[in-house]
């Protein structure tokens, strides 16, 4: 049997389902994509932020009722993110596809960057934790991918796609905050 004759099939097959746009959708089951949280203890307690959605959805929570965070591993079930995100009030923001797509293909790389030995920074501001997901269908599972955590305690991560997402997950946060606050 001639080995060529299948392999340029197959190789054919593989270039062809490998296309940019392919690699930067989310997978279909994946609902989260981006997080920021806000949790503070100093003079009573605060917990609030976003979740962006696949849809490009920006909802908010303040306080919620039963909050899930993800593991010591970073890992989060999708019924846990799920029940997170039925606890989200909805304000009106979407993030474009394009934007979406952009910082979601950064995801992979970012998971893979180095992160710092968390550093104290601040006092009583609490904490900041900017993140983006993955899902895992196998595990049925979320992987949080820590972007940065700014504030009392802060930790970063080293690799130039955090950089490029935290820019872009602070400036709609900072946008969503803004949004409500000119709606009251």
């Amino acid at each position: 049997m001639n080995t060529k004759i299948i392999f340029i099939p197959i190789f054919a097959l593989f270039l062809a389902s490998c296309e940019k746009n392919d690699i930067l959708k989310p997978d279909p089951g994946q609902l989260v994509l981006f997080q920021v949280e806000y949790v503070n203890h100093a003079w009573g307690y605060a917990h609030s932020g976003i979740v962006i959605d696949s849809a490009g959805k920006v909802g908010y929570f303040r306080l919620p009722e039963n909050w899930h965070s993800p593991d010591s591993l970073g890992y989060i079930s999708e019924s846990d993110m799920n029940d997170n995100y039925r606890q989200l009030n909805d304000v009106q923001i979407t993030v474009t596809k394009d934007a979406l797509l952009k910082y979601y293909g950064m995801l992979p790389d970012a998971s893979q960057g180095k992160l710092s030995k968390p550093y104290n920074r601040m006092f009583d501001a609490g904490v900041t934790v900017y993140s983006g997901f993955l899902y895992l269908p196998s595990l049925k599972k979320y992987k949080q991918v820590l972007i940065k955590q700014w504030g009392d305690w802060q930790i970063d991560n080293y690799s130039q796609e955090a950089e490029e997402i935290f820019k872009w997950l602070k400036s709609v946060y900072t946008g969503t905050l803004e949004s409500m606050h000119n709606k009251q």
